[in-house]
């Protein structure tokens, strides 16, 4: 069954290696791993830990991507607003084809707070701004890595196409950027959707549960919360990473039999397993990220 990943690093990934001197990046580290897995697409970001030109890092990245592009379907995303300070510099980047946003990574910025931010503070006059330009454009707010104030600040400011794209419920396991079950109610009172997370402590603080069954445990929460029609699958993996090195329990890597994207259908048996019908399944995996893009691009 095919499956659409709601949150995937790769495009930062190209652009890193390619910059460390690297060569044929997607092929050596992505293709065979991401056809295996029947991961037909997602949301691939640039993201923004640190300060850099993020229209450099999207240019690099898209060029790598380019022979590979027709095999794939994939929204351009950007994790995180730190290094993209203006309206024009925005536009830029929509122009290259970007339709995906996060105001925030970890940090506060000019334009939201962060889950590591100030919890008094929330969304600025220019945020409220960029949201304004995304809204216009039909680009995909995320509100994962917001804080609480800020998350509830873009709620209420109702975008038309509002996902948290790899956050998982707090209630299971209790991580900064996990959601409440009043901030996942509140996201599907206003039509938006969760990308289920898979690294480690996002899944259970319990080494036994991080693992596929602990990942399908958050799933089956998420749709006691949410309903089926509102949550996908945004697994954030990391094994391409360059400083990836996996270590025991590490809170943010991959869980143990889902180390990489190639391991992707052990999701799919696990739902089979759990009495899940096709139709479900179907709408996890693909089928809810697909019905977004068509409001995308309608």
């Amino acid at each position: 069954m095919k499956i659409y990943d709601t949150h995937s690093d790769i495009f930062s990934n190209l652009y890193e290696r390619i910059k460390n001197g690297e060569q044929n990046v997607f092929e050596k580290y992505h293709l065979n791993d991401l056809k295996k897995g029947e991961v037909a697409g997602g949301i691939w970001v640039v993201y923004s830990s640190r300060d850099f030109d993020v229209i450099e890092a999207y240019k690099i990245a898209l060029e790598e991507y380019a022979p590979y592009k027709e095999q794939f379907d994939v929204v351009y995303g950007l994790e995180g607003l730190r290094n993209v300070k203006t309206l024009e510099e925005l536009d830029t980047l929509y122009k290259m084809g970007i339709r995906h946003a996060s105001l925030t990574w970890n940090e506060e910025n000019h334009l939201a707070t962060g889950v590591k931010g100030s919890t008094d503070r929330g969304l600025t006059e220019l945020g409220k701004q960029f949201l304004d330009y995304m809204a216009s454009h039909k680009m995909i707010v995320d509100v994962s890595h917001l804080n609480e104030k800020s998350f509830y600040d873009v709620i209420d400011y109702k975008p038309p196409l509002l996902i948290a794209s790899h956050s998982n419920a707090a209630n299971l396991s209790v991580h900064m950027r996990n959601l409440t079950d009043e901030q996942l109610v509140a996201l599907r009172s206003a039509g938006g959707l969760v990308g289920a997370v898979a690294a480690r402590n996002f899944v259970s603080r319990d080494a036994q549960k991080q693992n596929i069954k602990g990942l399908v445990d958050q799933i089956e929460y998420l749709v006691k919360i949410m309903d089926v029609d509102h949550v996908m699958l945004g697994l954030d993996m990391m094994h391409y990473l360059i400083d990836y090195s996996p270590k025991p329990n590490q809170p943010n890597d991959n869980l143990d039999d889902l180390t990489k994207h190639a391991d992707s259908q052990a999701i799919v048996a696990e739902l089979k397993s759990r009495g899940y019908q096709d139709e479900d399944i179907e709408k996890i995996c693909y089928k809810n990220f697909l019905n977004l893009k068509k409001k995308m691009e309608n």
